[in-house]
């Protein structure tokens, strides 16, 4: 475990090149210089990522993978809305301690189980400079060895885990694959549970997930700043019934899939192209709504036109309030042909570019029109649907500035 002196070396010494002090470490005895860069380079990431234990200056980083892997504070404080009633929490996988610390300052307590012994001296620590030793007990083991031992988990409001989903440095696909396997102990955890949260790959495919963890009552779809950072599944006892499990954006957008289905239906029958017309809205939705796969309910709730079945973009005149998407004003619709792609750069020397079910990838389009990242343009490449054939544009549109 890092000195007291050598953490506030690294809070002194935040802002210095680090290979300067590793180069001049002679000059600094008595100081673990190489620990302490290690520090640096956490508290550096942490600052963003964790701001709240940053601006502890007794914190101490285990190791910079367990930073890499723990939970933002804004993931983790999105999770303290799952400990109802105030009851004890018991987090399974505790890592590096984030979720566990900001689960128990919405609950009656937390028990922080970690294996590795190293991380749960580093925890230990961290819960007591922040202030909250008191309301988090640290018990050593393995996930699996500790469901099994009925005296040493309590009786639970919630249950956490985040199983690890690396193997000697290659990333595991599968939640069958990851560590603890939450498919062998799911039925002994809600013998001793009210519920059983689990945090997955945001690459995890949720039908197939579904599948594998009967019981799921919800499926949180997390993002922040427009980024799919996490899917939680909360499974209970309980039935879900002939709706299914409730998906829930963090955009604020929930729907049981059976409504998904439905709205698929009904835009089949009764027509879903919108056409992208100079000076109307283009609403680009929050990626969580994407990764959920309501693709067709916004039509139906908002009332926005479909640029194409396989598009996931949508039209209106003017911006819709309460859809959680980004909004722009169309300026131009460029029909997707060599000619006007080989002009392109001269009209639009930077812009961001976006695609959406188009022939290109965004690097391919960069490539073909020399278009640089940046400006404060907007190029979205996608297809349309026109007279029942599909037509591939580029739509050049900016922020919709206008209050909605």
């Amino acid at each position: 475990m890092i000195t007291p002196g050598d953490i506030q070396f690294a809070r002194e010494h935040l802002e210095d090149d680090i290979h300067g002090l590793l180069l001049g470490k002679h000059k600094y005895p008595g100081v673990d210089v190489p620990s302490c860069v290690i520090q640096i380079e956490g508290l550096r990431k942490m600052r963003q990522k964790i701001p709240e234990w940053f601006s502890c200056r007794q914190i101490v980083v285990p190791s910079l993978l367990a930073l890499e892997q723990a939970s933002s504070q804004a993931t983790a404080l999105y999770k303290q809305r799952f400990c109802e009633g105030r009851g004890q929490v018991v987090d399974l996988t505790g890592g590096m301690g984030v979720d566990a610390y900001f689960l128990a300052l919405k609950s009656e307590g937390v028990v922080y189980c970690e294996k590795d012994t190293f991380l749960c001296q580093a925890a230990r620590h961290n819960f007591n400079a922040l202030g909250a030793g008191s309301r988090l007990q640290v018990v050593p083991g393995d996930a699996a060895g500790i469901t099994g031992q009925p005296s040493i988990l309590p009786y639970a409001s919630l249950v956490y885990a985040d199983p690890s989903r690396r193997e000697d440095g290659k990333r595991l696909r599968g939640v069958e694959n990851c560590s603890p396997d939450i498919t062998q102990i799911r039925d002994i955890v809600l013998e001793r549970a009210a519920a059983f949260l689990v945090k997955i790959s945001p690459l995890a495919d949720i039908s197939r997930t579904l599948s594998q963890l009967p019981g799921t009552v919800e499926v949180h779809v997390v993002s922040v700043g427009n980024e799919c950072k996490e899917l939680l599944f909360l499974m209970k006892r309980s039935d879900t019934g002939d709706a299914g499990p409730l998906i829930v954006c963090s955009a604020g957008f929930s729907f049981h899939r059976r409504e998904e289905t439905l709205a698929a239906r009904a835009i089949e029958q009764n027509g879903f192209e919108g056409v992208p017309v100079e000076g109307d809205c283009l609403h680009e939705p929050d990626v969580s709504i994407l990764k959920a796969g309501a693709f067709a309910l916004p039509v139906e709730r908002f009332g926005v036109k479909k640029l194409h079945r396989n598009s996931h973009l949508y039209v209106s005149s003017c911006p819709v309030a309460g859809f959680p998407a980004r909004k722009f004003r169309i300026r131009e619709v460029i029909p997707f042909t060599s000619a006007n792609v080989k002009k392109m750069h001269t009209r639009f020397p930077a812009a961001s570019i976006t695609v959406r079910n188009f022939p290109l990838t965004v690097a391919e389009l960069r490539k073909k029109t020399g278009i640089a990242e940046g400006g404060t343009g907007y190029l979205f490449g996608t297809t349309t649907c026109s007279k029942g054939q599909d037509a591939p544009v580029i739509i050049y549109a900016t922020k919709w500035e206008e209050s909605i």
